[in-house]
């Protein structure tokens, strides 16, 4: 079940994926609507909800690898985490991701794990890597050969730490990596190499909180702490709460709300972004052994207590944050934005809609020194052309924003309405950058679905293309595709990254379905095409408009020009992927034309379209009504 993904549109005119489609303002009643959520991260909840199975692999497309399954569908706590994807210095690949099968008490929940060995992955495991429950893993290469996971257990135990010296096969051998002295655990492990000879491994975790089992380490409930190994695993430092992390700078941190940046020689980084606390970068040039520490957005609220303090609504980080160094060491950061509310319960609300996903690299001002409540407001941000990632895609052409009613029509993930960024550079600087949002007229008939898109950058970030749809094959029409996990390697033609499909949107985890539903870890291969050069509009010998009126009642329109005379074709496929139609315009000279359409015989629904020349392609959809 595997080829590689080539985007659907054109291969060298992609600058035009995006030309119909329009950001818009969404209705203030979308910006306005807003969710009440517990500020603690969820780890041993168990959802009672009666269980059954899902009939086969509902929303597993053709075109992508099926690595493995699981009911216990909660990946992270806040955005897509870092580390789960490892591409090996031989291009095979690791695969890790939390699993569990029985909702009953997922007492079976643990890493699943699969190998790609440069022509199949594996069949899709049965059974955790682990003896003994656990979870939020992340791999990395091991020495030449080897591979190594680590994971959490609960608040009040060790990391489980596992390694193997043959990638792909062999027994692994398991051990603990214990927490400090005074600390009941260590939970929601991080983990990448690093070093002058990728031999060292580097690990951040969070202290055992009090919400989940825990006690209060050093003054914080919930302790932000750093260990590492110089040996491949067989021993690691004392876990420790780096300067300028300590309870006399924040009470205290939540799971889930740091990443790493994949380390390039001695060069490490990783950015804290609680929406309680500063958003903070830890960096070090020295592979560990000093850190530096930059306030990147200064909270509003010094030493905030959201069990006892109510503040006023203010912009802030959505606790989903990507970093990635390019290959001249430059940082590029990218997170979520959204604006929140603490009500002085340990409860906030938060407004999904009024978010997006801002860009920011190491040469940039910080957002600190103005107006805190307000900086990291959206709109501003995207005047300024810092905003990257956005939900308020117009896909149907219509102005507004199509979406079920009712106040439950997403699926809750705790964060904003786009957002699970994740970022990675190449050896010449191309940028590729994915995210998950809602989209319009995809849902289940109560629910809006999340995709996956992109945008790709060929100058080092300074700009980036178009907006595209990962997503928008038909296989995927009901498919929720959430927690991207983009591969730091790549080679001379493809990105890598994995993602979770669920015919469900939102988490059984928190009871959002009944019954819980399988979910898919799916492998994609998205083409570097992305990252060429774009050429001139003068140059481009093939567009196509977006079709108009859409959405359409009998004909329709599409203003067609072509660079060279051609056949033309205009294929129409159902959701389904079923071709209705094919229509041959005959040989069209070079210049502009109108296409027509007439769909007056089909039933109402959303339909796929495909334009085919001697020299190039176009996909798009059209609603009919």
């Amino acid at each position: 079940m595997k080829t590689t993904i080539h985007i659907l549109i054109m291969l060298l005119f992609i600058g035009n994926a995006l030309t119909a489609q329009q950001l818009i303002v969404p209705k203030k009643g979308l910006k306005d609507y807003y969710k009440t959520r517990t500020r603690y991260c969820n780890d041993n909840q168990v959802n009672q909800l009666p269980y059954q199975q899902s009939p086969g692999n509902i929303g597993i497309g053709f075109s992508e690898d099926l690595l493995g399954q699981t009911v216990y569908d909660l990946q992270s706590n806040t955005g897509s985490p870092h580390g789960r994807l490892v591409r090996f210095d031989d291009g095979t690949f690791g695969s890790v991701w939390t699993r569990g099968m029985n909702p009953t008490a997922y007492s079976d929940r643990g890493t699943g794990y699969n190998y790609f060995d440069g022509t199949s992955w594996g069949t899709s495991p049965t059974g955790r890597i682990e003896s003994l429950r656990a979870g939020w893993p992340s791999i990395v290469q091991l020495g030449a050969s080897g591979e190594a996971v680590v994971a959490h257990r609960n608040a009040t135990s060790p990391l489980r730490f596992s390694k193997r010296p043959t990638k792909g096969s062999g027994t692994w051998t398991e051990s603990d990596i214990p927490g400090p002295v005074g600390a009941s655990g260590i939970e929601w492990p991080r983990m990448v190499r690093g070093g002058i000879d990728n031999n060292t491994l580097h690990i951040i975790a969070l202290t055992g909180p009090t919400s989940l089992g825990g006690t209060v380490y050093n003054g914080q409930d919930g302790a932000l702490v750093y260990t590492k190994s110089n040996d491949l695993g067989n021993t690691w430092s004392t876990p420790v709460v780096l300067d300028g992390l300590g309870s006399s700078y924040y009470r205290d941190f939540s799971g889930d709300v740091y990443e790493f940046a994949e380390p390039i020689g001695n060069n490490l980084a990783f950015v804290i972004v609680d929406n309680s606390t500063d958003m903070i970068l830890m960096r070090s040039s020295d592979n560990g052994d000093t850190w530096q520490k930059t306030i990147l957005w200064e909270h509003p609220y010094p030493f905030l207590d959201p069990g006892t303090t109510a503040t006023d609504t203010i912009y802030c980080p959505d606790r989903s944050v990507s970093l990635a160094f390019d290959k001249t060491g430059k940082l590029h950061v990218v997170f979520g934005v959204y604006r929140v509310r603490f009500l002085g319960d340990d409860t906030y609300n938060y407004w999904p809609g009024m978010s997006g996903i801002i860009y920011w690299n190491d040469q940039m001002p910080t957002f600190t020194g103005g107006d805190q409540k307000n900086i990291l407001d959206p709109d501003l941000l995207d005047v300024q052309g810092l905003q990257i990632g956005y939900y308020n895609i117009d896909w149907d052409g219509d102005g507004e924003l199509t979406y079920v009613d009712g106040d439950d029509f997403y699926g809750d993930y705790g964060c904003a309405w786009a957002s699970m960024p994740q970022i990675a550079f190449d050896d010449n600087n191309n940028a590729i950058f994915i995210y998950s949002s809602l989209i319009e007229h995809y849902d289940n008939g109560t629910q809006n679905y999340r995709h996956i898109w992109c945008r790709a950058s060929s100058d080092n970030a300074a700009t980036w293309g178009p907006i595209i749809d990962l997503s928008d094959d038909p296989v995927h029409m009901f498919d929720e595709c959430v927690f991207p996990v983009l591969a730091s390697g790549s080679d001379d033609n493809n990105w890598y990254y994995t993602y979770m499909i669920d015919n469900e949107p939102g988490l059984a985890i928190d009871g959002d379905e009944d019954p819980p539903s399988d979910n898919y870890n799916n492998f994609y291969h998205l083409s570097k095409i992305l990252n060429s050069k774009k050429e001139s509009v003068a140059d481009v010998p093939l567009q196509l408009s977006q079709n108009y009126p859409n959405p359409v009642s009998a004909t329709t329109q599409f203003d067609l020009l072509i660079g060279r005379p051609s056949w033309v074709y205009l294929i129409l496929n159902n959701s389904l992927g079923l071709e209705m139609t094919a229509n041959n315009f005959g040989y069209l000279n070079t210049g502009s034309h109108k296409l027509e359409l007439d769909l007056s015989g089909y039933p109402p629904g959303i339909y796929f379209y495909r334009l085919e020349t001697a020299f190039g392609s176009y996909s798009g959809k059209l609603i009919k009504k």
